[in-house]
C-alpha cells in the first residue's frame, strides 16, 4: 500500500500494535456462518468497531457486547460496522452469535494470530479484550486494550467516536449533488 493511499495515517510497524493515527492491520478470518471475512473488505465503505472479546460470558464483555447488539441499528445508521472476533473455533463463534443474537459478523481466530498482532492478550499470552474504532480507511481513532491496563469503553463512548468520525470524514458519507431548479 502506498502512502498516498493511506493519507496521514501511519502504517503499523511489524511487532507493534495499532494505535491512534496508525492503520489497523488487515486480517482474514472465518465467520460463524463459514464465510471468509477480510477487514479490508470494508475499506472505503464503513467505519469499524472491532471488538476482540476474550470471554464474551464475562460480565464486562457481555455488557458491552449486549449494548453493541442493542445499538447496532444506530451504528449502521452512521455507516459503520461491527466485527466481533473470538479466540475460538468457528463452532463456538456460531454459538456466541446465536446466544447474543448478533446481527454483525462474528469471527473465529482459533490460533490467536490476529489477537497477538493487535495486542488483544494479557500476561502469558492469554486472550484479553480489546476494542478498536477505525474510520472507513482503517485508520485507528480509538483503542482500548485491557491487557495494557485499559478498561473497555461503554457503547455510548463507541457511538460518540462513530458520530465524530461521521462528522469529520466527508469521504465516508454519500455525497449529495446540488439540485438544479
Amino acid at each position: 500500500m502506498l502512502q498516498a493511499e493511506v493519507g496521514s495515517a501511519k502504517i503499523t510497524a511489524n511487532r507493534s500494535f495499532p494505535t491512534r493515527g496508525h492503520l489497523m492491520i488487515d486480517f482474514t478470518l472465518p465467520s460463524a456462518d463459514g464465510k471468509q471475512i477480510s477487514l479490508y473488505d470494508y475499506r472505503g465503505r464503513s467505519s469499524m468497531v472491532l471488538f476482540f472479546a476474550a470471554n464474551p460470558e464475562a460480565p464486562e464483555e457481555e455488557a458491552l457486547l449486549s449494548s453493541l447488539v442493542r445499538h447496532y441499528n444506530e451504528i449502521r445508521d452512521q455507516d459503520s460496522e461491527v466485527l466481533l472476533v473470538l479466540p475460538s473455533s468457528r463452532d463456538r463463534a456460531d454459538r456466541v452469535m446465536r446466544r447474543t443474537k448478533a446481527l454483525f459478523p462474528v469471527l473465529a481466530d482459533e490460533g490467536m494470530h490476529v489477537y497477538k498482532s493487535v495486542g488483544a492478550f494479557g500476561a502469558l499470552a492469554v486472550p484479553a479484550p480489546a476494542l478498536y474504532v477505525t474510520d472507513c480507511f482503517m485508520e485507528v481513532h480509538a483503542a482500548w486494550r485491557v491487557g495494557a491496563g485499559d478498561s473497555l469503553p461503554s457503547a455510548k463512548e463507541v457511538l460518540s467516536w462513530l458520530a465524530y468520525l461521521d462528522s469529520v470524514c466527508p469521504e465516508c458519507t454519500q455525497a449529495e449533488w446540488p439540485k438544479e431548479d
